[in-house]
């Protein structure tokens, strides 16, 4: 065998241990039409013995001579590596930062609504799925009710012992923390699926059996999280200061989080510098919108005269998903001039979990799967139910099309990607994607109206604010009364939004937010640069495939990606 022919192989073996290793989530065995019999185990064992099987496979992989590689094959090796790096690295942060879902998200704390509160929704519409058609299902379906509260008792058990090293959730996160143990508590009985579904497994009976489960495991296991969050010795004891900078590690940590959810070799001070600068022109762009409409107020001033408007106001969930489906037909007859390469599956929106809707923002998307052929954006309505829509729009062309659906529905169903390439998830490109989608749908003019492109203009704000205020929490030393002045003064958000966005960033899902923007911008940068290489050969169908048919990757292989496009143009010419 010689040196090509073993490199082959080395990678081979060692791509297939990291897929094993992915497959292994429910979530992709969801995904995947794969029966679940187990949920995650987010214990401290498993989390660490997957550890050591991702550092096993990272030595395997770094034996291969990627130079003998294929192009497709080095790209599966680079996926495989950076996927396998980020799992490696799971048991040493536990305590600090554990990743619950499996996706690189590293959430503080697991009572938190992007933390186990996604997990714990995440499941739950899972279950929701689940189907009685067989024998054994019902068997199946109580041992993941018991599994549910397994992931509760750990969440329990990683709180407690956070605590015991010094690790305790700030005040302000607590008080969010203990509302949403509540919901879910409140919600179990969305657990026991009607009778209708359970005709085929006993009807009545394991609709009995099934309630009572959720009733001896399910409810006591909330009961006994709550009764943690609300000792008065944790209480007492939590913090005042947010950002993980002030806990051990939490420094240094911290910057390892910024590299891993942008792709790129960036440090806080510099995406904090990138914000600033970012805001300047955000600024700048409403003032000259509102020159041209001839509006003497400010910007705020603005957003309340938009807010009073009936035009731009909805109350109830359907009217919202109205609002949505109006920029959905807008963009459709022009997607065939931007995009060859798109998904099949359909997509749609709906209103977000009442569990989740407390603590998230706007909402998230959530992918077609075999028991769900459609891509919907789950959208939290009390939230957008209390503001002007002006900004739906951009908000529908990140989540759905061409943003987060054209992305994620195509790499899934795209059958010449390796399975760990179809399931990969890398922030900055999944949410700059997204971000790229909502800007491109501005230079086609899916922003008619004056209030829609300051609707634009206010999710720069907000997204670019980010970039502001997670450094600042969480690396500068900002508080975070601090942070939510910046917001209020830059973020054109209301103030409920505020109280959870500024969470999120500091006690949730620390730079997470910074993928957005960077992503955004690295994809535009990528975008010009084709442009100007190949002049009046260029083609923006060209780097849209050039981008999506590889699926998500890290943004330097990306660019690669680019590049050989730029070349196969020219090699035509």
């Amino acid at each position: 065998m010689d040196d090509a022919e073993r490199s082959n192989a080395l990678s081979l073996v060692g791509v297939q241990k990291v897929w094993d290793e992915l497959a292994r989530s429910p979530f992709v065995q969801r995904d995947l039409g794969v029966p679940i019999d187990r949920l995650p185990d987010i214990g401290e064992e498993a989390v660490s013995a997957r550890s050591t099987r991702a550092a096993e496979a990272i030595a395997l992989l770094d034996r291969v001579n990627t130079s003998s590689l294929s192009r497709d094959m080095q790209t599966n090796h680079e996926v495989a590596r950076a996927l396998a790096n980020r799992m490696s690295r799971e048991g040493e942060r536990y305590w600090l930062a554990f990743d619950p879902l499996g996706v690189g998200f590293f959430a503080l704390f697991a009572p938190t609504a992007y933390g186990g509160g996604f997990l714990l929704g995440n499941v739950a519409g899972m279950l929701a799925k689940q189907r009685f058609d067989a024998s054994g299902d019902l068997d199946r379906y109580l041992g993941l009710v018991e599994d549910y509260a397994r992931i509760i008792d750990q969440m329990r058990e990683r709180t407690i012992g956070q605590a015991r090293r010094g690790i305790r959730m700030p005040r302000v996160q607590l008080v969010q923390s203990i509302e949403l143990i509540s919901r879910f508590r409140a919600g179990i009985k969305s657990l026991v699926p009607p009778e209708s579904r359970l005709a085929a497994a006993g009807g009545s009976l394991a609709f009995d059996k099934i309630a009572d489960r959720v009733a001896r495991s399910v409810d006591p296991a909330l009961g006994r999280l709550a009764a943690t969050l609300e000792d008065s010795d944790y209480r007492a004891s939590a913090p005042e200061a947010v950002g993980i900078g002030q806990y051990q590690s939490g420094a240094a940590l911290y910057r390892e989080l910024v590299s891993e959810h942008t792709t790129m070799e960036v440090s806080p001070e510099e995406v904090h510098a990138e914000g600033l600068r970012r805001m300047d022109i955000v600024r700048d762009e409403m003032a000259a919108l509102l020159k041209q409409v001839g509006y003497s107020g400010s910007p705020q001033d603005y957003r309340v005269d938009i807010e009073r408007n009936p035009s731009w106001r909805a109350d109830t969930p359907a009217e919202i998903e109205a609002v949505f489906r109006r920029y959905i037909a807008r963009i459709e007859p022009h997607i065939e001039r931007l995009f060859r390469f798109r998904p099949q599956a359909p997509h749609d929106v709906a209103a977000l979990p009442e569990a989740l809707a407390a603590s998230m923002t706007f909402g998230y998307y959530d992918a077609p799967g075999p028991e769900q052929p459609a891509g919907r954006y789950l959208f939290n309505a009390g939230n957008l139910a209390g503001g002007p829509l002006a900004n739906i729009a951009s908000l529908n062309y990140h989540e759905l099309v061409p943003g987060h659906h054209f992305h994620i529905a195509s790499q899934r169903e795209n059958e010449a990607l390796h399975p760990i390439r179809a399931n990969a998830l890398f922030n900055a490109f999944n949410e700059g994607w997204a971000e790229y989608a909502a800007t491109l749908a501005g230079e086609i003019g899916m922003y008619e109206a004056p209030e829609e492109r300051f609707g634009r203009l206010m999710m720069d704000a907000f997204l670019n604010c980010r970039l502001v205020v997670d450094t600042g929490m969480n690396a500068l030393g900002w508080s975070l009364d601090r942070a939510r002045a910046y917001m209020r003064d830059n973020a054109f958000m209301p103030e409920t939004e505020i109280g959870s966005e500024s969470v999120r960033y500091s006690c949730d899902i620390p730079a997470q937010s910074l993928a957005y923007k960077l992503g955004e911008q690295f994809l535009m940068d990528q975008r010009e640069a084709m442009r100007t290489a190949l002049g009046e050969r260029f083609d923006i169908r060209d780097f849209h495939d050039a981008v999506l048919k590889p699926g998500a990757l890290p943004l330097p292989l990306t660019a690669k990606n680019v590049a050989t496009a730029i070349g196969e143009v020219l090699a035509r010419s």
